[in-house]
């Protein structure tokens, strides 16, 4: 299947989007028709009274700092190496200030395209859209008819709107209302930022950009015409944009200032981590004494919000910091650190992942590649490549995209120097489990490993992982079956020497907030303290 890609992006070909075209089954060839803007002179000036006239004078400074936050961006980020990637298919791209003019085509005419692919690209005229064989899809970034135009997430925000949509739809003579080949929504959040909506919207996009070109190239489609009604709406003025800027700033301060043990909880935290921190640091270099941390993640994705998922943009932001502080290093190393008693000047970070998410193959995985960081991932044998979900994702409002990860991408992760750990067959929770059922839960899964992807299987990770999900015949099981370690998921630092049965982890979820986790990347949980006073106070004598 050959396919013409429409678009006005200038970066389309490092986007997600690109990836996922290029994974078309199918797809034999690409070809790029991108419009550029006019950089003459007299057409900068021409737009630029244009947007004056819309959004009055107030258009040059907020022009004028969107440039700056874009050249702060380009100066602050680093070229990496790009992850395993799809099939190469032969691609070619030819740029034209107007898509519609007569060159531009009769190149698509001669190119003889099967599909057409509309990823933000401008308004296509029926003359364009109609040459492909099979029509133009239209990846629109919400949910229609209520949110036809553009940009995405802003005008849901704007009008209080409970979810956010991506829609792939054929093109016609209307704005988005052409008859739609694959739709999806998912939830918003009383606390969500526009940023975060529109992360939210993307890979939503791509989920159903996914699901829409396999359908076309398995020539399965189903074309759904759009219920009558719907709104459309224009890209916002400046005046708009710093009405919502607002109304969130108002919206995010006012629950600060409701929630006052949020804000001791917060002075108390900055306070540890600018006045002690620092100090504790230093008395731990200088007597060589620093812990190897294994950070737990579960779900990176913006889809939804809960104590195991982080947006891909937090991820980063953590990723970064725990780099900071700490060496990132993979499982192996840290577990011979701590075997081999070595002390350590630095502090020592290994990067888990528990579930085998395939968000994790989709998202996490490139953000750690560009700086070739290693990490490991934990799976439930029983589960992959099978199409389940976990149960503990039963009445999550986006669990159809919280699907898992297959043995061939766990077998790409293997090959890229990533660690493949047991999580039990099905996610047991151990302590319920006996007999020959716990002894299933616990050995099968490195058997399994072994034989599907000929990797050695270092560590097992129990499921839940408190202290209550866990049994004393659990552990004589795993001490006899071959596993190096095991991990529990209960807070806490590990230092030499320490039972590399009984690996302690600090879990980074969704639950805490920006003080919140940084606190708790360099060990400091306000709350499992004052459970443990609580605890000593409650035992003390009367």
């Amino acid at each position: 299947m050959r396919v013409a890609v429409f678009t006005a992006d200038p970066n389309l070909e490092r986007s997600a989007w690109w990836r996922i075209v290029m994974e078309t089954p199918g797809l034999s060839a690409v070809v790029v028709c991108r419009q550029v803007a006019s950089r003459r002179p007299r057409d900068v000036l021409r737009r630029l009274r244009r947007n004056i006239a819309k959004h009055g004078l107030i258009f040059i400074p907020y022009r004028v700092g969107l440039l700056g936050a874009s050249i702060v961006r380009r100066c602050l980020s680093r070229p990496g190496s790009e992850p395993h990637g799809g099939p190469s298919v032969p691609s070619e791209t030819f740029e034209s200030l107007d898509l519609h003019s007569a060159v531009v085509l009769e190149q698509v005419r001669a190119w003889q395209p099967d599909l057409g692919l509309s990823i933000g690209a401008p308004i296509l005229r029926q003359a364009l859209f109609r040459i492909p064989r099979l029509g133009t899809l239209n990846l629109h970034l919400g949910h229609v008819p209520e949110y036809r135009g553009a940009p995405p997430g802003f005008w849901e925000l704007y009008t209080g709107a409970r979810s956010i949509g991506a829609t792939v739809h054929w093109v016609d003579e209307g704005l988005d209302t052409g008859p739609v080949v694959a739709a999806a929504q998912a939830p918003l959040y009383e606390t969500d930022t526009l940023a975060q909506v529109e992360a939210r919207a993307r890979e939503l996009g791509c989920r159903v950009l996914v699901g829409a070109l396999r359908l076309v190239a398995a020539g399965t489609w189903v074309a759904t015409p759009q219920p009558p009604g719907g709104r459309t709406f224009r890209f916002p003025t400046v005046k708009q944009r710093a009405i919502l800027a607002f109304r969130l700033a108002l919206r995010r301060w006012g629950r600060r200032i409701r929630d006052g043990r949020a804000m001791a909880k917060a002075a108390a935290l900055l306070a540890w981590l600018v006045l002690c921190r620092p100090v504790r640091d230093l008395v731990r270099t200088l007597r060589r004494r620093h812990p190897v941390r294994v950070f737990t993640f579960h779900r990176v994705t913006a889809l939804c919000r809960d104590h195991l998922t982080v947006s891909p943009d937090a991820f980063r932001k953590q990723v970064a910091y725990i780099r900071r502080y700490h060496t990132v290093v993979s499982l192996e190393t840290g577990l011979d650190a701590l075997r081999d008693g070595i002390r350590l000047r630095r502090p020592l970070a290994v990067l888990a992942f528990d579930d085998g998410y395939r968000n994790v193959w989709d998202l996490a995985r490139s953000i750690l590649a560009r700086d070739a960081l290693p990490a490991c991932c934990f799976v439930c044998t029983g589960l992959v490549g099978t199409g389940e979900r976990l149960s503990h994702d039963d009445g999550n409002p986006v669990r159809a995209h919280l699907d898992l990860m297959g043995w061939e991408e766990l077998k790409a992760l293997c090959d890229d120097g990533w660690t493949i750990g047991a999580h039990t067959v099905s996610h047991a929770r151990l302590a319920g489990c006996t007999g020959e059922t716990l002894q299933r839960e616990i050995v099968q899964p490195r058997a399994t490993i072994r034989t599907k992807l000929g990797c050695r299987v270092v560590a097992m990770a129990y499921p839940f992982g408190g202290r209550d999900d866990i049994s004393a015949e659990g552990q004589a099981i795993v001490r006899e079956s071959g596993y190096e370690a095991c991990l529990s998921n209960f807070g806490g630092e590990n230092y030499p020497h320490t039972d590399l049965m009984e690996v302690q982890r600090i879990d980074i979820g969704g639950d805490h907030d920006a003080l919140g986790w940084r606190a708790w990347v360099h060990g400091c949980d306000l709350t499992r303290w004052r459970l443990r006073w609580a605890r000593v106070f409650a035992e003390a004598p009367v």
